[in-house]
């Protein structure tokens, strides 16, 4: 059985749980899980966990990402990207652009800030999601949360079509950052294209298509690069079974410590704990007998 995680190349005009139902088709895990959610209009790295792999799940939701996205200027759209309705707001795009350089989107848009959640996402207000209630013609007030866009280049421009690489943190809402760049620049825009690149450390070049699947099960990521670099400790068989009874075994090799991986003298992760006054306390083992 398979455990660890699948960096899916989720194609364009697809919803990310079709991608999981077709993964699930193909693999048939016991469990599995979708990380970060794409749009149907968007394309790129989907993660997938697999198995004894959902547990770690979270060691990847927190981490940065990459997108290239293609915005398109002149326009707006109800869904912030091109599914929604579409209304021109400048149809003199160039004129405006030659007034302001574009290498002031990065100074003005690169750092901390807030930024409103769109009606059009998964995000749950009262148990609902809020585009069902936008779908109803229905807004309710969003909560403004803090995002952090660390890099944003441009790739080039075409007329209308600005294509941009923004790294940014989790939370980020790039069709929401799309239309205050369309404000910044007095155009209006929409995202029209987008693309995930990256998460974390995992790179395009690990991605694999739901065709390729079948025949590149060894590209599928083992449960010990979900955690990158955090500290281990080795435990023998014997202290695993005790740490599964959920008591605690003696370290002398830290003292404290928030969140340690546990390996097996093999060096195979066994789960996640904590050290407290030098003796490891569980936090989550994994169970590969179920």
């Amino acid at each position: 059985m398979i455990h660890g995680v699948l960096l899916l190349d989720k194609p364009k005009n697809i919803s990310s749980n079709k991608a999981l139902f077709f993964v699930k088709k193909i693999l048939s895990p016991r469990k599995a899980g979708i990380v970060g959610v794409l749009d149907p209009l968007a394309s790129g790295m989907l993660p997938i966990v697999l198995n004894e792999g959902t547990k770690l799940a979270k060691y990847i939701e927190n981490k940065d990402k990459d997108y290239l996205v293609v915005a398109k200027l002149g326009y707006k759209s109800t869904t912030g990207d091109a599914e929604g309705i579409i209304t021109l707001v400048n149809n003199n795009v160039s004129r405006k652009l030659n007034n302001i350089p574009l290498n002031s989107i990065a100074d003005n848009f690169v750092g901390q800030q807030k930024q409103v959640p769109p009606m059009h996402s998964g995000l749950k207000v009262n148990g609902v999601k809020l585009y069902k209630l936008a779908r109803q013609g229905i807004s309710v007030d969003r909560k403004a949360r803090v995002i952090n866009v660390h890099d944003l280049k441009i790739i080039s421009v075409d007329n209308d079509e600005i294509t941009m690489k923004i790294s940014c943190s989790k939370g980020t809402y790039i069709r929401t950052l799309i239309e205050s760049i369309g404000d910044y620049l007095g155009v209006g825009a929409f995202t029209k294209e987008l693309r995930r690149l990256r998460v974390g450390a995992f790179e395009e070049k690990n991605m694999i298509t739901i065709d390729n699947i079948i025949n590149n099960q060894d590209l599928i990521l083992p449960i010990d690069e979900m955690i990158g670099d955090m500290d281990s400790i080795s435990v023998t068989p014997e202290e695993l079974k005790i740490l599964r009874f959920g008591q605690p075994v003696h370290t002398e090799k830290f003292k404290n410590i928030d969140e340690i991986a546990i390996k097996n003298p093999n060096s195979n992760l066994m789960g996640i704990g904590k050290i407290i006054d030098n003796y490891i306390y569980p936090k989550r083992l994994m169970n590969f007998d179920e």
